[in-house]
């Protein structure tokens, strides 16, 4: 297992908001306007990231679990590609689903980050299932941004 940061950017979104079902997972939100200080230092290049405005959040499983489990792991084909562990899958897609909703625009960045040197790699949009297709298959790579409507 690989700790790897799950970020979202609910794009346009202007109050932070948590799913009510999903009381096992520890989210931290921050509400990202044009004054927003970029989210990461100059040793990450998440420019694209950093200028999206709408709330920011980055999710976890709870500290109980979090050292032996994870989201996401490093795909079968290696680095740098990721895949959606299967026993969290579904609470992925719900979690990705729900940002999409709250969103005004329908429309949401996804950032899975580890620290390791990065480029600003922008995916163009794609829709929810074919990210989910994606992550199930191992052919989204980490620290790198993907847009979803």
């Amino acid at each position: 297992m690989i700790w790897i940061d799950f970020g979202i950017i609910c794009i346009g979104q202007e109050q932070i908001a948590v799913p009510a079902d999903m009381n096992d997972i520890v989210f931290e939100g921050y509400q990202r306007t044009a004054d927003s200080e970029p989210f990461y230092s100059d040793d990450y290049s998440f420019h694209t990231a950093d200028n999206l405005l709408g709330c920011w959040y980055n999710i976890w499983l709870p500290e109980s679990i979090c050292y032996e489990e994870s989201f996401f792991d490093i795909a079968s084909k290696g680095v740098p590609y990721v895949e959606v562990v299967s026993k969290w899958a579904e609470y992925v897609k719900k979690l990705l689903s729900f940002y999409i909703d709250q969103s005004p625009f329908n429309r949401i960045a996804v950032l899975l980050r580890v620290q390791d040197s990065s480029n600003d790699t922008v995916h163009s949009d794609c829709s929810l299932d074919d990210f989910i297709q994606g992550l199930s298959a191992g052919n989204i790579k980490w620290n790198e941004l993907y847009f979803i409507h």
